[in-house]
């Protein structure tokens, strides 16, 4: 279970790449692309609380699991999910714009830190809003915040910016008929890794789309990582709580523990 949650964060984490904004550069030529940049976010989903429920299955060449996962959030606060097997609490994590917390049953071990620390560790960058953003099927960065060059490759408009970042190369493709985000790829070529998110299946949530299921690839050389996330009931605009308190005696551990 420790490992199961932690290395769902890794994957869902490491596609945020760097933080640096892309510089915006558009020209005349842009307005289509800006066009359907403005149609992509008319029709995003926006929440002001979320509960759902979740079926997370995950496998590496060593392991294979599946587990329940309660998530609940505030926009731009608070991030909370609790995993469990056939109805037992195993793990819980609380995550804020400023810190990440996350304690599990079975070992009696806690971990607490902030993203720097993490981004720091990992070797990449990442932050609140990125992994808020990438759970609701939005593109880790903001698109109105760059300039980018978009191709139809497969029935599908591949955007990627005109100038990529520095050790991350960076691509978004998108819905033509709903200007939906289907795909979201970061490759890191000088460590030989690559993530891809897949949005395979959306879903209406008060009218507006979100995702059903989320495909997530990690490959580093050749080890690949796959994580699948299914949405099995989401509701928004209720009120929420985030129960978190660490048990006493558990002992805290550090990052390292995790390898």
């Amino acid at each position: 279970m420790k490992r199961l949650l932690l290395l769902l964060f890794i994957g869902m984490l490491s596609s945020c790449g760097g933080s640096k904004k892309i510089a915006n550069t558009a020209t005349t030529e842009d307005i289509a692309t800006a066009r359907l940049i403005e149609n992509h976010y008319a029709n995003s989903f926006d929440f002001t609380t979320l509960v759902a429920r979740t079926r997370v299955r995950y496998e590496d060449k060593k392991s294979r699991q599946t587990v329940t996962v309660s998530i609940r959030m505030e926009k731009d606060k608070t991030i909370w999910m609790s995993a469990s097997i056939l109805g037992i609490t195993g793990a819980k994590v609380l995550i804020t714009p400023e810190k990440v917390s996350f304690y599990e049953k079975i070992n009696r071990n806690y971990f607490e830190g902030d993203f720097s620390f993490l981004s720091q560790y990992f070797g990449v960058q990442m932050n609140f809003e990125q992994l808020q953003r990438l759970l609701i099927g939005q593109t880790v960065y903001n698109l109105r915040e760059g300039a980018y060059q978009v191709d139809q490759v497969e029935g599908l408009y591949k955007m990627t910016p005109k100038k990529q970042l520095d050790l991350l190369n960076l691509f978004f493709f998108m819905e033509p008929q709903d200007f939906l985000i289907k795909k979201q790829q970061v490759t890191q070529p000088q460590d030989n890794l690559s993530l891809d998110v897949n949005y395979t299946e959306h879903q209406l949530v008060n009218g507006k789309p979100f995702p059903r299921n989320i495909d997530i690839q990690v490959q580093e050389n050749a080890d690949q990582t796959d994580i699948e996330i299914e949405y099995r009931s989401v509701e928004i605009n209720i009120p929420v709580r985030f129960p978190f308190s660490i048990p006493s005696g558990y002992t805290k551990i550090a990052l390292d523990a995790f390898k």
